[in-house]
């Protein structure tokens, strides 16, 4: 008998949680979630381009560097 009533409570709180839900649904837009995280994925796409040319371009400068010391120091 305990094991129904603790089913009958979840089942209540379920569609307590989930009646709103429906109630909302009509106004629910597929479209504007599916451009909305687009638009987050774009921006994401875009820092983590810019973190990488940023990167790159500290390595080759990092490189550029040993080039030219190792000539300053074969001249000498």
């Amino acid at each position: 008998m305990n094991i129904v009533k603790k089913y009958v409570a979840k089942a209540a709180m379920a569609a307590g949680i989930f009646t709103p839900a429906l109630v909302f649904a009509d106004t629910f837009d597929s479209a504007a979630i599916g451009q909305q995280i687009a638009s987050v994925i774009m921006g994401f796409v875009a820092m983590v381009s810019a973190v990488g040319m940023a990167a790159i371009t500290v390595i080759l400068a990092i490189q550029g560097f040993k080039m030219a010391w190792s000539m300053i120091k074969s001249v000498k």
